[in-house]
């Protein structure tokens, strides 16, 4: 018995040993089936055959971009100025609080004004105005439900930091000779309105942007003109001569020189379009010659048929021109451009609600709402008025990030640089004049 014992144990033992390597070795055998796993194929519940999954998974996934719902300009505000934020959501609560980005502590609490809801979106929107803070700082926005905006500065002296950054870039654009004609023209336009708000870093009594502009004029003059750009050449250098004949007549004189003949090479191809208007004007001014004020008076059929100058902008540079000019004028033409520049403000001025709208904004992106801005720039030169300063603010805040994407278009847009420094140009201006 006690033999039978030992040998049904044994047989026990070795059964054992059997079932635990047996899988052992089937399992590395499948291991060690390597790449050749790509082409395995398994039988499928119904008897059929199906490929197994490659070993490396594709994916197809981009990362939702989170845009926060309560939106600022991320570049900041003046403390001393108009400050508002738009908020959105599916749900809004009825107050937003400003917090001290350094230290997490609530320093103001307001409500929230003019809420209305878009039913297509599903959305309501909102604005957050703390124009009572004007403590300088950091801070962000925080609203319950919807969570807190992007960090930003409280700064009395914001725009002319600004300004400078622009006015910085564009100089070193100048003498890198990688400015466009279309930045040099606003630069001269900036320059020609606001004088008083540029800088003179040097201490030569010439503005260091009229100086930046004198480098770049220099280094093309032995240059031929792009083709097609020839019109635009001369009435830049024309608008430069004009301006900087206070500083060293003689080099504007031999500048207005060049534009003539620059111009005058053009006349067997010239065509009555913007560019070339543009160039008469500003010739016509800074020589008072007839021939160029007799071409010019040949466009007024076209401006009589035409109420804006939403074709070329070069149309709306000859315009501002025209009416400033100390030369003889036609009265009629100058009728006619001023009513149209400040119908065109005005349209601007009743629509920027919809323009700027958090939600649903009726417009073509910052191009369109640059250009927008200038043109209010003009009529605010022409007359100047509180409602277009508030509104070309309401346009710096909404192209530097109050909007629904959050974005901050001058980061994205650098072509459109010259732009802006038109609007913080007139804006400095006035910040100025309110001080005096």
């Amino acid at each position: 018995m006690r033999a039978d014992r030992l040998q049904n144990k044994e047989k026990f033992h070795s059964m054992v040993i059997r079932r635990a390597v047996l899988p052992g070795l089937c399992l590395a055998a499948f291991l060690c089936a390597g790449c050749n796993l790509s082409s395995t194929v398994l039988p499928d519940s119904e008897g059929g055959r199906v490929t197994s999954m490659e070993s490396t998974p594709i994916v197809d996934y981009a990362v939702p971009k989170l845009v926060p719902n309560v939106l600022v300009d991320v570049a900041g505000y003046r403390s001393e100025g108009y400050k508002r934020a738009a908020v959105k959501g599916r749900r809004l609560p009825k107050t937003f609080d400003l917090v001290d980005a350094q230290t997490g502590e609530i320093v103001f609490t307001g409500a929230l004004e003019r809420g209305e809801y878009n039913a297509e979106q599903e959305m309501y929107s909102a604005y957050a105005d703390f124009n009572e803070w004007k403590q300088e700082g950091s801070y962000y926005l925080e609203c319950e439900y919807i969570g807190r905006s992007y960090t930003f500065v409280l700064e009395e002296g914001l725009y002319n930091r600004l300004f400078a950054e622009i006015c910085q870039g564009l100089m070193t654009a100048c003498r890198e000779q990688t400015v466009t004609l279309e930045d040099i023209n606003r630069i001269l336009l900036a320059y020609e309105w606001y004088g008083e708000v540029f800088l003179d870093d040097n201490g030569d009594t010439i503005p260091d942007a009229l100086e930046a502009v004198a480098d770049w004029i220099e280094a093309t003059g032995e240059q031929p003109v792009p083709e097609g750009q020839e019109a635009t050449y001369a009435a830049v250098l024309a608008k430069f001569s004009y301006l900087y004949q206070k500083y060293d007549r003689q080099y504007a004189t031999e500048c207005l020189k060049r534009a003539s003949v620059v111009f005058d090479q053009t006349q067997s191809t010239m065509q009555e379009d913007a560019e070339s208007f543009h160039a008469l004007v500003e010739l016509y001014r800074a020589t008072g010659l007839n021939t160029y004020g007799s071409q010019i008076e040949e466009y007024k059929t076209y401006f009589e048929n035409h109420t804006g100058f939403a074709e070329a902008d070069g149309y709306l540079y000859g315009a501002m021109t025209y009416i400033n000019t100390r030369q003889p004028v036609d009265r009629e033409l100058c009728r006619i451009f001023i009513d149209s520049i400040m119908e065109h403000g005005e349209t601007i001025s009743e629509l920027y609600g919809e323009l700027l709208h958090p939600v649903t904004p009726h417009n073509n992106g910052a191009p369109d709402l640059l250009r927008h801005a200038w043109e209010l720039a003009c009529a605010n030169y022409v007359m100047n008025n509180y409602q277009y300063n508030h509104v070309m603010e309401e346009f710096l805040h909404y192209l530097r990030g109050r909007n629904a994407l959050s974005v901050d278009f001058y980061a994205q847009e650098t072509e459109e640089t010259s732009r802006y420094l038109l609007i913080l140009t007139q804006l400095l201006a006035v910040q100025e004049n309110l001080k005096e």
